[in-house]
């Protein structure tokens, strides 16, 4: 197993463990067949929230290949304003552990606002880096479902080739964290899968989450009552969909905080997973003031 192969893997680990792993941002089938996201016909159930009083703070993961700690992942949860409406303010940040970094440096993060009432997607950025190369991608959602995206890739200290997508969805669409975090925001009924139409700048994803059971777990010396979830991802924007992901599952707090406690995931090197290591509470006090997504004052 090389150093290069686990960084994949660690990518992928975290993708998942922030709910985004299924999404596979940045890697393109090149044999399939591309299908504009505007061509895509799809129809989801229209989810209204329901507990959206989500902790501020920061929960903090290890992600690990073979049982190996091979990278680490933060998902942190702020509050904003737009326009008077509070909106919640998220970030997603992964990086490889420094013994990796040595033969593959890989660095991810994205971040998204959204309406803290009805979780509705506001304003989307994606940043990463592996290596010598970088692709940073921005999408905005408009209340009449008008999305525009704008991709943006090559090498470090370069401009970058640029390409943008603009299409009008009949559908909820979401990015991966409003999606994600609308998921959380739910009831959880065994009887029923959620399922999600998810845009991530570049491919529409139809992503649905399969109950299948309740187990017992202990994660960081805490024993929690869970849901054992299994994510099922189909590709919208290409001839062959989603190959990648071999098998996942989630395990999710049975109790009202539906924390996602741990990932285990089969992909085409071995097995991984993301652990929760800890939560900590932001205490300083709410800001009122508009965030803007924070962006890279340059490609290095």
């Amino acid at each position: 197993m090389t150093a290069r192969k686990v960084a994949v893997i660690v990518l992928s680990v975290w993708r998942a463990a922030l709910i985004v792993a299924v999404v596979q941002t940045c890697v393109p089938i090149v044999s399939a067949d591309y299908i504009p996201p505007s061509r895509v016909t799809i129809r989801t159930k229209a989810y209204q929230p329901r507990d959206t009083n989500f902790p501020r703070g920061t929960y903090e993961y290890q992600v690990a290949w073979q049982g190996v700690p091979v990278g680490s992942a933060a998902i942190h949860i702020g509050t904003t304003y737009r326009a008077g409406k509070k909106m919640l303010d998220v970030e997603a940040t992964a990086r490889s552990t420094k013994v990796v970094g040595v033969f593959y440096e890989l660095r991810h993060r994205s971040q998204s606002i959204f309406s803290a009432q009805d979780l509705k997607p506001v304003e989307f950025f994606s940043q990463q880096t592996e290596n010598s190369r970088f692709t940073n991608i921005e999408v905005s959602f408009s209340p009449e479902g008008l999305i525009r995206a704008k991709v943006v890739k090559g090498k470090l200290n370069s401009q970058g080739k640029s390409e943008e997508v603009v299409f009008k969805s009949e559908n909820a669409t979401f990015d991966p964290i409003t999606a994600a975090f609308l998921a959380r925001s739910l009831p959880i009924n065994p009887a029923e899968d959620l399922s999600f139409d998810i845009f991530n700048g570049q491919h529409r994803y139809l992503i649905s989450f399969h109950v299948v059971g309740r187990e017992k777990i202990n994660v960081a010396g805490k024993d929690y009552d869970a849901f054992k979830v299994e994510p099922r991802v189909k590709k919208l924007t290409d001839t062959q969909g989603e190959k990648r992901l071999r098998k996942a599952f989630l395990w999710v707090s049975a109790d009202e905080s539906r924390e996602v406690l741990k990932l285990e995931s089969e992909v085409f090197f071995g097995s991984v997973s993301a652990k929760l290591v800890r939560f900590v509470p932001d205490t300083s006090p709410e800001t009122t003031a508009g965030a803007k997504i924070e962006r890279p004052a340059q490609n290095r």
